[in-house]
């Protein structure tokens, strides 16, 4: 199963990457769109968001409009291993992490996210996703940390089902360029 899952992790991030940058931004846009209009969305009180790396979908239009509502927006902060949200104001400034991902300085811990946004790299129609495999956003998913879980994606990167392994945990739904899909 881990060389399958290592196998379908290398193709989509070869096909993720491979997209044009005026095409990222105009699909991220639509599922960043679709994401915002969901009702989990409209009344969370704190959003916790990832910062982009590299081809991910971008999260800016989430936190923009997250601000404008009132929304408190968060980001994760790698912590041993586990992750924490500290809350983001956008012009805080950031750390590179231990993964090259941008962190927030550990200031102002988030408190209860209502809703999770949740990168990766591959997702299937059941809400199983398949990430960078260290396991941080499965983790505090077990913990029920979040009350909301929604992958962001690009619908390319939708399988029909993934493997899914002990400790993977399923998503309350996906946003993706073409649809809202619910699990």
């Amino acid at each position: 199963m881990r060389t399958q899952k290592q196998r379908l992790r290398r193709r989509m991030l070869e096909k993720r990457n491979s997209l044009a940058g005026t095409e990222a931004e105009r699909l991220g846009r639509l599922a960043q769109k679709h994401l915002i209009e969901i009702p989990e969305f409209q009344s969370a009180r704190t959003v916790g968001l990832y910062y982009p790396l590299g081809s991910e979908v971008r999260t800016d239009a989430i936190a923009q409009v997250a601000r404008e509502q009132g929304k408190k927006v968060s980001l994760p902060r790698t912590e041993g291993n586990s992750i924490r949200f500290y809350e983001y104001t956008g012009g805080d400034e950031l750390v590179q992490g231990r993964f090259g991902v941008m962190e927030p300085a550990p200031a102002s811990p988030a408190g209860p996210v209502d809703l999770i946004v949740i990168p990766g790299i591959v997702f299937d129609a059941e809400g199983c996703r398949i990430g960078y495999g260290k396991g941080f956003y499965d983790r505090f998913l077990a913990e029920r940390q979040a009350s909301f879980s929604v992958g962001l994606a690009y619908s390319f990167q939708i399988v029909e089902r993934l493997p899914m392994g002990r400790f993977d945990r399923k998503l309350g739904a996906l946003a993706t360029d073409e649809a809202i899909t619910y699990f």
